[in-house]
């Protein structure tokens, strides 16, 4: 009878003990989980803000090219307004009063355009240091994106770890409870072979 009543006492131990194991393992689990989760949730966000930053770089840039070729467009236009400048110059001995006319309304005109090349050089040097921010922000954004799927793919790994440990948990406390198990048994037997020889020395 003692020796049944030892080997349940052990057995009642082991089972608690190994019983804590796994609720305190099941608690890591639930936090990496809830964490990855998080993590999860910043990385879509972090997504969607490179794409928004992605494509504010790309109509940057197109509102840039176009923008130049404007400039370049009115660059070609002063070149050949100046050289019709020059011609009429040239041909004022032979009628004075028309080119000079026409000589003030093209330097007006020159002057206009000059000024509008000086807008549209601001413009595109504005825009030129909106896309090195847009640049900056999106190499910004790409490396918070891999530092957040490093961190993901560790927890991820932590909670196959912790996976595996409650496997083998589980397999050891199921060891255990066999082997406990099959002492009990033992016991059990041994103490009806005594019982038994006690009754037959009684009987003698």
């Amino acid at each position: 009878m003692i020796a049944i009543l030892a080997v349940t006492l052990m057995t009642i131990g082991c089972a608690s003990t190994d019983k804590k194991q796994l609720v305190t393992m099941e608690d890591q689990l639930g936090k990496v989980n809830t964490r990855v989760s998080e993590l999860e949730a910043q990385n879509a966000e972090l997504e969607k803000s490179l794409a928004d930053t992605k494509k504010a770089l790309e109509e940057a840039k197109a509102e840039n090219t176009k923008l130049n070729t404007t400039l370049d467009s009115l660059k070609v236009k002063i070149a050949e307004l100046e050289k019709e400048k020059a011609d009429l110059i040239t041909a004022s001995d032979k009628s004075q009063a028309d080119s000079s006319k026409r000589i003030r309304a093209l330097n007006n005109t020159i002057a206009r355009l000059r000024n509008e090349v000086k807008e549209k050089e601001a413009t595109i040097e504005a825009k030129d240091s909106e896309i090195n921010t847009l640049k900056e922000s999106e190499a910004s954004l790409k490396r918070l994106d891999e530092e957040n799927k490093a961190k993901i793919a560790s927890l991820n790994k932590e909670i196959e770890d912790l996976n595996t440990q409650m496997n083998e948990a589980l397999a050891s406390k199921s060891s255990t409870i066999t082997i406990l198990a099959v002492l009990l048994a033992i016991a059990v037997i041994l103490a009806i072979i005594g019982f038994a020889r006690k009754r037959k020395v009684v009987s003698s």
